[in-house]
Parts: structure tokens; sequence; C-alpha cells
């Protein structure tokens, strides 16, 4: 039989798609998906009963709620808590991957100097020489923890300065504290209690604040609804997601939104809509709608749909004073549904101290986002769990991660409710690494260490016998009988939540109407966003965007 070049070809093809139909090439792509998922540096999860760990989140100072899914002392999943007062278990994407982020491949492991291997031993030698040189700023990402009052202690001790890295949400509440001689971090905003949002393009719906929070309040009272019992109205020049949400949506000029609050402010006043007064803003409805892009009528329409269903309070994206005063005239700063201080602001609060002596050391705790760079020249000691690269400081300190640390969680930025957690280590943390705290211990002895100042914030709950434990069940403090008692609920995942905050101590008045912008509005998925990121949370990102950037909004 003479075989033809032909022949050759439709038998070839023919081979070929009979070998399709096999299991043959789908069982050889199984197996190596399988192989290519087994090579010895891919760490694989650990095999054994599972075992559920409450915890809190330390990735952001919100602080939400968690229910880790461990086997054999290895995270291996993570779900919210649902009954966690301020989050009510919502996460975000970064939380729902956190367990991966033990074994990123860009986890600092070694002490380093310059870009060279170095040792603790030489980075304390080096930090004792710095601090006898000079004075040394401690700079504290996460206010309001144990180890933040260690970090001002310490500085108070050695002649050195304290200071921190304030949330966007706490930025936008400045100008209150200038105004009361309250601290921002004292204060919050009482949503819960609210029936108008007036959001000057903070992203309520996509990114703000503590996840669940805003967005649990929304789905409840205002979901598919009309006439909503919570009205949010968005103020943004771009049609955003929250903007497409909102109850109205009103578009303003970019960068005039304090023209418009001026507007509104003008329009409250002369027609007579709020019992509480301030000074009359120079701006007119004519010269606000030429700024702004609305008309004059539309202007009024607004400031009397902002007071038609009250309380009302307005929240910026940045620290305007001028948006700000808008909620002087509305009676909202000190008033149920408005800006409230909480029933017990901290004591220490994180202000930087003036110093006679220069600045020589800087030591950045792992809570610091990582593109903050001191404006000092001196000797930065940076802690960190990962290495994102291109970072200025002299030394990397390599710090615990994600559930390898005791650390307590102190209120979430902006919540009206004050809370307190004790987040436990779950994970045995690497030999190598260490906390900024320890580190400062280890240099004064005569400090306590984070677990005896844990223990000291609970007997002092114990003592004033006030708020409540929420955990399995919710118990009032004046119930339990014992410190120990009450420190072992908080271990355990509960969460002692304060009583609701009084109204009566937060006054203001305004003389004359301010004036300046303020600084640039916050990107809030910018400042919250990680060095690192898992691959799960990289997915939720990349295929659900539950926090949109301010850049990937469409106009």
């Amino acid at each position: 039989m003479k075989l033809t070049r032909r022949d050759m070809l439709l038998w070839s093809a023919g081979a070929a798609a009979g070998f399709a139909v096999t299991p043959i090439p789908w069982k050889l792509l199984d197996d190596v998906s399988i192989w290519t998922q087994n090579w010895p540096w891919i760490p694989q999860p650990a095999r054994g009963p599972i075992d559920v760990q409450p915890s809190f989140c330390t990735l952001c100072p919100q602080g939400c709620g968690l229910r880790v899914r461990m086997a054999q002392g290895w995270p291996v999943g993570i779900a919210g808590m649902a009954k966690h007062p301020i989050s009510r278990g919502a996460l975000c994407p970064l939380a729902f991957g956190a367990h991966q982020l033990l074994w990123h491949p860009q986890r600092l492991r070694t002490v380093r100097h310059r870009g060279d291997t170095s040792s603790w031993e030489e980075a304390g030698t080096a930090f004792r020489k710095a601090c006898a040189e000079g004075s040394v700023l401690i700079v504290d990402g996460r206010p309001g923890r144990a180890a933040s009052s260690l970090f001002q202690t310490f500085a108070q001790k050695h002649g050195g300065s304290y200071t921190t890295i304030p949330s966007p949400e706490t930025k936008a509440l400045a100008p209150y504290a200038s105004w009361t001689s309250v601290p921002a971090s004292a204060m919050g905003y009482d949503l819960e209690n609210a029936q108008t949002v007036v959001s000057f393009g903070v992203p309520m719906l996509d990114g703000w604040g503590t996840p669940g929070r805003f967005t649990h309040l929304w789905a409840e009272r205002a979901a598919v609804s009309q006439d909503p019992q919570l009205r949010l109205i968005q103020i943004e020049s771009s049609f955003s997601r929250t903007a497409a949400r909102a109850w109205k949506w009103v578009p303003v000029q970019e960068g005039r939104e304090a023209a418009l609050a001026a507007a509104l402010a003008r329009v409250l006043i002369e027609e007579h809509l709020v019992a509480a007064r301030g000074p009359m803003p120079q701006i007119t409805l004519e010269e606000a709608a030429g700024q702004t892009g609305l008309s004059a009528a539309e202007i009024q329409n607004l400031a009397r749909t902002m007071v038609a269903q009250s309380p009302a309070v307005v929240i910026a994206s940045n620290d305007d004073p001028a948006i700000a005063a808008l909620n002087v005239v509305l009676g909202a700063v000190g008033a149920r549904g408005g800006i409230v201080q909480r029933a017990k602001p901290e004591k220490l609060q994180s202000a930087a101290h003036a110093e006679s002596r220069k600045v020589r050391a800087v030591l950045i705790d792992a809570t610091v986002p990582w593109d903050y760079s001191p404006n000092v020249d001196a000797e930065v000691f940076r802690f960190a769990t990962w290495d994102a690269g291109s970072s200025s400081a002299e030394w990397l300190l390599p710090a615990p991660g994600f559930l390898e640390e005791l650390t307590d969680i102190p209120t979430a930025p902006a919540s009206a409710l004050e809370t307190y957690a004790v987040a436990p280590a779950l994970v045995k943390a690497p030999e190598a690494a260490r906390s900024a705290a320890a580190f400062l211990a280890g240099m004064d002895a005569d400090l306590l260490a984070v677990d005896k100042l844990i223990h000291a914030r609970c007997e002092l709950l114990f003592r004033e016998r006030a708020g409540t434990l929420v955990g399995a069940q919710t118990t009032p403090v004046a119930k339990f009988g014992s410190v120990q008692k009450l420190e072992e609920e908080l271990h355990k995942g509960a969460v002692w939540a304060g009583d609701p905050s009084p109204t009566a101590g937060l006054r203001c008045s305004l003389k004359e109407w301010p004036t300046g912008s303020g600084s640039a509005p916050e990107s809030w998925p910018a400042a919250w966003a990680a060095p690192v990121l898992p691959p799960l949370a990289s997915k939720l990102y990349e295929e659900s965007g539950l926090r949109e950037a301010r850049d990937r909004r469409m106009a």
C-alpha cells in the first residue's frame, strides 16, 4: 500500500483529534497542576482537627472582629465575628486573606543595616549611641494601644518626642479639636442616631471607617426605599459608586466644596432653618452658584433637604474648616446623631513634644504606613513585618506579623462608642522578630511590658464597673466578680463596649466664618492599603472591586 503525503496528514489530524477526546491530555494537565502546587518551597496547610479561635484584625486601626480557623497551630482561614458591636461580621479584602501574609515572600526575616544583614545586638548598640548623642522621635501609627503608652513613657523619660500618623477619619475631625480643645482622637460620629448624612466626597459605602458599620446601617434603614429612614446625600464631582447608591447625588465642581458649604450655611441661617446660630459667611448665593456649578435655587433646595429629616451630620473628606463649620450651624457638634465626645477620652494624647536637643534617631513602629518618611536628618530605625522596597531607613528591623503578637485594640477612629479588646498571639513569631515595644523595654528595665500594661487596663475597666462585655453572651462589667474573669473573657474574644456617649460634654461656637481650604482630600483606599497583599486579597480587589480607588471612578 502506497502512503502519500496527503494520507499522512489525514492520519495525523485524526490521531490528534482522537487523542484530544481521550482523558490522557487532561490527566497530564491535572498532574502538572498538582506538581506545581507542591514544590518544596510552597507552604502547605497543616492537616488535623480544625479549631476556631476568636481574635481581632491588627492590620489597620479599625480592629474588626475575626474568627480564625486554626489547624495544628496555623491559621488556614478567616471569617468575620458577627457579634462584634462595630464591624458586625464584615471584613475588608485584606482581612479575608491575611492569614496568607505569614508566608509572604517579602517577609522581613533578618535585621538589615543599609541593605546588609546585621543583628539585634548591633541595632541596640546603634540605638543607645544615638539616644546618648541626641533625642529620639518615636512614630506610632496606631495610637491608643498599650504599646503606645510605652512609647510615650520612653520618650518622656529620655527627653524624646512622640507623634502619631492619624487616620483619615481623625484628620477630618481636626477642626473641631481646635474649636473645642477636645482631641480629635476622642471624638466620633454618632451615625447610629443620625437620619441624614451629608458626605462631601467621602466614600461612605466604599471604604470609609470600620467595614460594615455604615453599610449595615444603610442596608437596614435605607435599602430599596424611596423615603428611607437614613438619607445619604453625596456631594461629589464624580459619579462614584457611593454617589450611585446614595439617596441623592449633588454634582459640584471639584475643589469648590468649601464655597458650597458656606452657601448652605448662609441659607440655613437666613431662612431660620436651624436653631443653632453661627457667623454669616461672606459668600453670596450668586457667587457660590458661579463657583460650584449649581444654581442658587439648587443650593437653597439642598439646604432645606438637609434639615428636612433630622438629626443631620456633615462628614468631610479632609480637614476643611468651612465644611466643618457647617456642622456648627446645624447644631450637630455635641448633639445626638452628630459629632460626640466619647465617654472616656484617652489620658495620654499623641502629640509631639518640643525638643531642645536635635533629633538624632527616629524609631518607626510597624503600624506606620510604609510610604511614611520622617522629615528630619536622623538615623532611622524602622520596624516592619514586610519589606516593601525603596525605604530610606538605615535599619530595617523584623517585627511580629499578623496574629503573632499580643496586643490590645482601642476604639476605632470616628466611632462614637468606646470599645476595647485584646488580640492574643495565636501563632508563634519567628525567632528574629521583635516588636518596637519589646525593643524599647529592653533598653529601659523600668518600663512595663505590653502584657503588664494590658493587665493594668483590664484592672481599670473592672474598677470603673461601667460598660458591658460583648462575647458569646452580653454581660455588664458590674456583674464580674474578679478582674481575672474579666481579662479571661477579653482574651477569649469578648469586646468591652462603653456606655453611650453623653452629648453635653462637647460645646463649639464660632465668632467668624473660617477661611482656608484645609489639606487635600484623603483617598481612603490609598491610606488603607497595606505594603503587601496576600493572593486572596489581590483576587478580591481585582474581581470584586470591594474598595474603589479614586482614579477608577467614573466621572
